[in-house]
Parts: structure tokens; C-alpha cells; sequence
């Protein structure tokens, strides 16, 4: 299989993460990419880093709000592709190719998070400390949300829960994530 860091485009890490709207441009991919994602179950790596050229700068926006740093995010990217190129057959047509995809970039991110150690002190803002106090699931739902500006009903799909569900996490992320910050808080 070629080489993944060739066939995407991750040097555009830096606008990415700049967009206005964090990257989302690309992730509401409205074009039918039937035809190419058929292609690239059949074995068509070409087929393949097409489609998911729609997506590659919203999946790289992403990691970089969850990793921190250009070379982890790169690496979470990279997972998140190949893992995603690993499942493809697995796609039915039944949902459409972003939220299937986000679905396994989400799991990505959230296997990330478990198994990541905490920046040493003095290395994060005061808000990525508080950050990393969330649990995986909390955090993808909050960055989802906050940052991302997805609606609560899409978070539900692409996690796997209901919406009630996402909205209980986004309370409990909200309300640690304030308690942290308060906590962190010095006296004026």
C-alpha cells in the first residue's frame, strides 16, 4: 500500500486548523462519491485517497484540537486514514460517507486520548490542562461541539449514541471543564 503521508495532503495541518470554521468545509462533502467509494472497496488505493481527499482537512482539523502538537496530530491523522481504509469494506451505504467516517475517526481519537500522557507541567495553558481532565468520550463531544459546531444529533450518529446521550456528556464536559478552570482560578 503507498505510503499515506504521500497521498494526502498533510501539510495543510496550518489551515486547517485555521479555518473559520475549523475545517468542517470539507466535511459536509456533498457531491456522490458512490462510484469512488465502490472503487476503492474493490481494491483501488487511487479511488480511495479521492474520497477521502473530501475529508482529509476536517479529519486533520480535528486531531490537531485533540493532539496538541503538528507531529502527534499528523500521527492520529494517519491512524484515523488507515484504519478507515481497513473498515471500508465494512461501509453499507446506509449512512452517509462523513458521519460513517467520522464514526471510526471519532473511536481514533478517543483510543488516542486513553492511551496519551498528560503534558508535563508548565507545557499546556491552563485550558488544555483542564482539558485533559475530561474523559476521551467528554472531550470528543465537547471539541465536536464547541469547536467544530456540529449539532448534538450528528455527535449521537457518528458516536453511536442517542442524543440525549450527547447532551448528557456535553453538560457533565461543560461542567468539569468549568469546575477545572474555577479551580485553577488564582485570587484576585
Amino acid at each position: 500500500m503507498p505510503s499515506v503521508e504521500l497521498k494526502f495532503r498533510t501539510g495543510t495541518a496550518t489551515g486547517a486548523a485555521a479555518s473559520s470554521n475549523g475545517g468542517l468545509a470539507n466535511l459536509a462533502y456533498t457531491g456522490d462519491d458512490t462510484a469512488l467509494i465502490r472503487q476503492a472497496q474493490a481494491g483501488r488505493w487511487e479511488a480511495f485517497a479521492e474520497v477521502v481527499s473530501h475529508y482529509d482537512r476536517s479529519i486533520l482539523a480535528l486531531a490537531l484540537r485533540l493532539a496538541g502538537s503538528e507531529r502527534e496530530a499528523r500521527e492520529l491523522f494517519q491512524q484515523a486514514l488507515l484504519q478507515t481504509y481497513r473498515e471500508l469494506r465494512t461501509y453499507r451505504f446506509q449512512c452517509s460517507f462523513y458521519l460513517w467516517i467520522y464514526r471510526i475517526v471519532a473511536r481514533t481519537c478517543m483510543d488516542f486520548l486513553r492511551r496519551r500522557r498528560p503534558n508535563p507541567l508548565g507545557q499546556a495553558t491552563q485550558l488544555q490542562e483542564a482539558l485533559e481532565q475530561l474523559s476521551p468520550r467528554e472531550r470528543i463531544v465537547l471539541e465536536l461541539k464547541q469547536y467544530f459546531g456540529l449539532r448534538l444529533d450528528t455527535i449521537a450518529t457518528i458516536l453511536g449514541i442517542d442524543e440525549a446521550g450527547a447532551r448528557n456528556i456535553l453538560i457533565r464536559a461543560t461542567l468539569a471543564l468549568r469546575l477545572e478552570l474555577e479551580a485553577h482560578k488564582s485570587p484576585n
